[in-house]
């Protein structure tokens, strides 16, 4: 072996000695990761998010995956003769969109990202949260008072289907639609329903992967990025955060404050984002702390 392969090799040693304890203090515990529609956009991104997660399953860790698919869904209500339009951050969803809305989640984003993590090994089973009613919603309305149509607030999430698919060594991936008190589908922002479900579940760490590198204080500035906030701090800013962040802020103050360990908010066009921030010294993104 050469000096250069010798060096090389004994980094990568270094690189698993450094995860060691990190694997030690997860193994057993459960972590929630909301991948958004962007970060699933290029298949390659794509495709290492999920042998990020299949690492993370291997070696003792409980995930449970928490999609949404905000472009997808834009993409194909346009392609409809829909116009997309939001209120709020929140997006209006009429009777013809939430079909569209559950083609698409369900239907389309949910069983792709079951077979990529089934392509890196692991036993993925696509949910939403209509089955078995796993997560049930009431009705939405806008900041003001805005009909924004089925759009949903989770009001309760039962966990029985999801401990019984982690105990038995499946990964639950969710997508982001609720059943609503009429029986119906309600549109749930993802953000919102990984929160809810990381406090469900007693989660150490809830994990947003988005395509931002963090959480800016200035989002033109990209001297202000903020690799460490406590929740005080950011609750203090959320007004002033752009409407696709606040979503995130406020389901992190929530799943906070319902007993989740820790949040991050990481860009998903990272190669391995996951990996080198729940098993490395050298955390990306924001991290953010009681």
């Amino acid at each position: 072996m050469t000096s250069t392969s010798a060096a090389q090799a004994g980094s990568k040693a270094q690189t698993l000695v450094e995860a060691l304890p990190y694997i030690r203090s997860y193994r057993g515990r459960t972590v929630v990761i909301k991948i958004g529609g962007a970060a699933l956009e290029d298949p390659k991104h794509a495709s290492l998010v999920a042998e990020d997660i299949a690492l993370m399953t291997l070696v003792g860790i409980q995930v449970v995956v928490v999609h949404g698919g905000g472009p997808q869904v834009s993409q194909a209500m346009t392609a409809a003769g829909l116009e997309p339009t939001f209120v709020g951050g929140l997006r209006v969803t009429t009777e013809d969109a939430i079909s569209i809305v559950r083609q698409v989640l369900v239907g389309t984003i949910n069983q792709d990202m079951v077979a990529r993590l089934g392509g890196a090994g692991l036993a993925a089973v696509g949910l939403s949260g209509i089955d078995s009613g796993l997560i049930r919603a009431d009705v939405q309305s806008g900041p003001n008072g805005e009909d924004l149509g089925r759009v949903g607030k989770v009001k309760d999430v039962d966990t029985a289907l999801l401990r019984a698919l982690l105990d038995d060594s499946y990964t639950p991936v969710i997508a982001s639609i609720a059943l609503g008190e009429d029986g119906g589908p309600l549109n749930v922002n993802a953000d919102a329903v990984a929160g809810a479900v990381a406090v469900a579940l007693g989660a150490t760490k809830l994990v947003y992967l988005t395509n931002v590198e963090g959480l800016y204080t200035d989002l033109g500035d990209a001297g202000s990025l903020v690799s460490e906030i406590k929740k005080d701090e950011l609750a203090a800013m959320v007004g002033s955060l752009s409407e696709g962040m606040r979503p995130k802020a406020g389901s992190a103050l929530d799943a906070l404050a319902g007993g989740v360990g820790k949040v991050h908010i990481l860009d998903g066009r990272v190669d391995h984002a996951l990996l080198l921030e729940v098993f490395t010294d050298e955390g990306i993104g924001t991290q953010v702390l009681l």
